[in-house]
């Protein structure tokens, strides 16, 4: 029997020796009474020395001590520190306490068990790390980006996101930036759970003031341990800056092919104009001088207007305060423009409130954008060739307040939504390849550097009426 347990004594032994981990029993005055030989090898002869001292080399006891708590009340004790071994380098631990009792039950020592986590607390560092340049990527990333799951709630966004969309607090993707109640016939993240690839899609997408957005989306799955897709991270790019440059360079191809086409056709009267002056000094004949003449003098005027309007496009300024009576200048651009439309059978008619309507302006810019008004009028009604009803051009002037008004008003072709939506903007023409459209370009440019607006209302085959409000002339009697 004796033999047996001096085999089952060493049998201990061997185990407490060779455990993996730091092993020592304290008794109640803190002395280490016995240690393993991890103790012994990483921190020295610890035996009848203070706890303390071996393993956090202090000289009076820890404030938080697992081993005098297991002392007070017999129980395990489990804290997590740092203690230093005999090289001065720390070691990050789980500290576990039990009680050792005599035969009668009392508490005679602790055993203190010590567990190294030093790297798996490094790997946590490293992880804590990895996870907060994640998420400051994503957080500061330029793009819109979020997570959606299968249910297409927004999980997860970043700050660009919110800022723009507002905060989803778990919203369908769907009501947060498409306004819509049901979500997208063709949705690249449902595509993205389904076969588990990337997808890419243009959209138009409405931010929290109501404004759209031209993004393009791309979609990946992200996966979990087993491979199964769980979630789906949505990064979105705006591009409505982009679609704007495309279309200003679309405007300005067919500016130039506009403007190619009305230069030869000013090329071909100068070409025919020479040629009947030419015709008229080789016959001698007056009459075909004056009238080629005539011909190269209009062509000359026409091209020249038509850079004037270019160079007034392209060049920002302020233009003078003048006063400019609205009713005078009116009268004289009807009357330049009543030969042109009643040779195309156009009643050409004002209408002018009592009281003379001065606005501060240039006269010369202000005349321009009448006569670009009373053009285009004009030409509405002679694009109409069915002749089945009368044209009439109306031109009218009133006060609203502290504001002079001019409307245009025609009952010509008219315009659609789609034209009527790309009015005022770079370079459009409802004329085809016959216009620039720098006419209501320049028209809108002198109303809002004058201070005023410039705005239009159509339906195909109803004409159109322009409406063009100036401030009045300041301190002139209501």
């Amino acid at each position: 029997m004796t033999v047996q347990l001096d085999g089952l004594e060493n049998a201990g032994r061997r185990l407490f020796d060779e455990a993996p981990c730091y092993i020592s029993i304290q008794d109640r005055e803190f002395r280490v009474i016995d240690a393993n030989r991890a103790v012994l090898e990483g921190f020295g002869d610890a035996i009848s020395k203070n706890c303390y001292a071996v393993f956090k080399g202090r000289r009076e006891r820890c404030t938080e001590c697992p081993v005098a708590h297991t002392f007070e009340d017999g129980r395990e004790h489990c804290i997590e520190e740092v203690i230093f071994d005999s090289r001065g380098l720390p070691h990050e631990v789980i500290v576990r306490t039990r009680p050792l009792r005599d035969a009668s039950g009392a508490v005679t020592a602790v055993m203190q068990l010590f567990t190294d986590i030093t790297v798996q607390k490094e790997l946590e560092h490293r992880l804590h790390e990895s996870l907060n340049r994640f998420h400051s990527l994503f957080d500061i990333s330029p793009c819109f980006v979020s997570v959606q799951n299968r249910d297409l709630r927004v999980v997860e966004a970043n700050t660009q996101f919110k800022e723009t969309f507002g905060n989803p607090a778990g919203r369908h993707c769907y009501e947060i930036y498409k306004r819509h109640k049901e979500r997208c016939p063709e949705c690249p993240v449902l595509e993205s759970f389904a076969d588990g690839k990337a997808h890419t899609r243009e959209s138009v997408w409405v931010d929290r003031s109501g404004k759209e957005v031209l993004v393009v989306v791309q979609t990946a799955p992200i996966r979990d341990s087993l491979g199964n897709v769980v979630d789906v991270m949505k990064v979105s790019t705006d591009i409505t800056e982009v679609r704007v440059l495309q279309d200003q360079l679309a405007s300005l191809g067919k500016l130039v092919g506009g403007i190619a086409h009305s230069v030869k056709n000013v090329l071909e009267g100068l070409r025919g104009g020479v040629y009947i002056v030419n015709l008229g000094f080789r016959d001698n004949n007056q009459e075909d001088i004056r009238t080629g003449w005539a011909m190269v003098e209009r062509n000359v005027a026409r091209i020249s207007s038509m850079v004037m309007d270019m160079l007034y496009c392209a060049k920002d300024r302020s233009p003078r305060r003048l006063p400019v009576s609205l009713p005078s200048v009116l009268g004289e651009v009807v009357e330049l423009f009543r030969p042109r439309a009643t040779e195309c059978g156009i009643r050409l008619e004002t209408e002018v409130a009592e009281g003379d309507c001065v606005v501060p302006g240039e006269p010369k810019d202000i005349h321009s954008l009448i006569s670009n008004l009373i053009t285009n009028a004009i030409d509405a009604c002679c694009s109409e060739q069915d002749g089945k009803k009368p044209h009439r051009v109306l031109a009218r002037v009133r006060r609203d307040g502290d504001w002079a008004v001019l409307e245009v008003e025609d009952n010509g072709a008219g315009m659609d939504e789609e034209a009527h939506g790309k009015l005022f903007t770079t370079f459009y023409s409802t004329k085809g390849a016959y216009g620039t459209g720098l006419g209501l370009l320049v028209s809108h440019k002198v109303a809002t550097e004058h201070g005023g607006t410039i705005s239009a209302r159509s339906a195909p085959g109803e004409g159109a009426t322009f409406t063009v409000k100036l401030p009045l002339q300041t301190g002139e009697t209501k």
